[in-house]
């Protein structure tokens, strides 16, 4: 999941054959080793999927008119809601959400089960309303690039209603790299699926630090992250990014550009000049997906 994704068919299957011994499942990974930080909060929630989530998330303005266009009609736009968080967001523009992030050290203490790490790419469309009473924001995530390796995570995400491409990932094992300028990190995702479809899809963030501007406070980036995530209405995830702890405050604020060639955009894009986060936070998954519900 914040929002990592984290998957939860996969989980249910996990769940399902765990055993009395712990289970690790195979990847490629393996011959690899991450920097990201271990999972210290799991056994304080032992019957949540936790792990770390780390990686780059930028905010990228786009014309209201073409978030109206591509988001499905069925589902509003709760404009008040993010205005009222950035009184200064321009006119006439939505705030799509891209990110490249890596969940590591999954954990359920509950089945002594442990998960395999994956990275994940994607466009994801914040403050949308699914029940018309413009009240509760959700946020619409459609389309996932993922390790190739975890098939049980591809599997999770296509059950749960997600797109998912296969993908292979630079850096493999962990969130970002660093380019040799050495101020500069990149993130970079590829796949060669439906390439008769519209070509290869693929991910590439670039970002440096930029202390001096940060249009977008920690508190907005939470309250994004923190919407219930959805494919489609017929469930919903209620994934938990904590900032209230010492991994979050490594945070920096970064502007940088995205290139991608993903749905639910028909050919290749780049935005260049937006604003963001490199961060990392624990998170909180419940293991099972559950209604979708508008806050009372």
């Amino acid at each position: 999941m914040s929002y990592t994704l984290v998957f939860h068919i996969f989980i249910l299957s996990i769940i399902q054959t765990a055993s009395s011994s712990q289970r690790e499942l195979p990847l490629s990974q393996d011959l690899c080793v991450s920097q990201d930080f271990p999972n210290q909060h799991a056994q304080q929630y032992p019957t949540l999927v936790s792990g770390n989530l780390n990686g780059t998330i930028l905010i990228v303005p786009i014309p209201l008119d073409t978030a109206r266009q591509i988001i499905p009609k069925e589902y509003g736009i709760i404009e008040n809601a993010y205005r009222t968080l950035l009184p200064s967001f321009p006119d006439g523009m939505y705030p799509m959400m891209a990110q490249i992030v890596h969940d590591h050290d999954l954990q359920l203490p509950a089945y002594n089960a442990s998960l395999p790490d994956f990275s994940r790419a994607s466009l994801e469309f914040p403050f949308l309303d699914i029940f018309g009473g413009g009240r509760t924001p959700f946020r619409w995530a459609a389309t996932f690039m993922i390790t190739a390796e975890n098939e049980m995570a591809i599997e999770g995400a296509e059950s749960y209603g997600a797109e998912v491409y296969p993908s292979a990932f630079d850096p493999p094992c962990d969130a970002y790299g660093t380019l040799p300028s050495g101020s500069t990190t990149y993130a970079r995702s590829w796949s060669n699926s439906n390439e008769a479809q519209g070509g290869i899809r693929f991910m590439t963030i670039e970002a440096v630090p930029s202390p001096g501007n940060v249009p977008y406070p920690m508190d907005f980036i939470a309250n994004v992250t923190n919407q219930p995530v959805f494919a489609n209405t017929r469930v919903c995830d209620y994934y938990t990014r904590l900032f209230n702890t010492t991994l979050s405050s490594s945070a920096e604020p970064v502007v940088g550009s995205v290139s991608a060639n993903l749905e639910p955009f028909n050919k290749p894009r780049t935005w260049s000049g937006v604003y963001g986060w490199r961060l990392a936070t624990p998170f909180l998954e419940p293991p099972v997906l559950t209604e979708c519900k508008q806050t009372p």
